[in-house]
């Protein structure tokens, strides 16, 4: 088992305290990986919702960034590393709070890119928000 997965399994079990990123940020944590592939549940918080009632866009893209590098975590070996390079939300449908189900998937990996692809739903199936992102692929000789 690889660095990468070993990080993805210790955040599923929830056995070692998650990075400080995700902590400040509140992400759920994921229920599950394959390679290519995450997906999780996530309980939208009240302290998210705008004054308007609307859930904060930002965050959508926040949690969709961090969403798509970890479904690239599955597919990156021990000496590689990633860097996001290009990051867009379309957000659908109006999130007031509630459930949704997020999914992150790897489109394509190249040699030094990637492009992944994130999806919110609620919980009836309907898209509420997508991202996509262009993310480099760092190898130890680059650092």
């Amino acid at each position: 088992m690889g660095k990468w997965s070993q990080i993805l399994d210790a955040e599923i079990a929830g056995v070692d305290p998650p990075p400080r990123h995700i902590r400040e940020l509140r992400f759920p944590k994921l229920d599950g990986w394959e390679r290519g592939r995450v997906w999780g549940r996530w309980s939208v918080e009240a302290s998210f919702v705008t004054p308007m009632g609307t859930l904060f866009g930002g965050y959508i893209a926040a949690l969709a960034d961090h969403l798509m590098a970890s479904a690239l975590f599955t597919v990156l070996e021990d000496d590689e590393a990633l860097s996001t390079t290009d990051l867009h939300t379309n957000f659908l449908r109006t999130v007031r709070g509630g459930v949704l189900d997020v999914e992150a998937t790897v489109v394509h990996r190249g040699r030094r890119t990637a492009y992944c692809e994130a999806r919110f739903s609620d919980p009836s199936g309907r898209l509420v928000a997508r991202a996509g992102a262009t993310q480099m692929i760092l190898s130890s000789q680059d650092t």
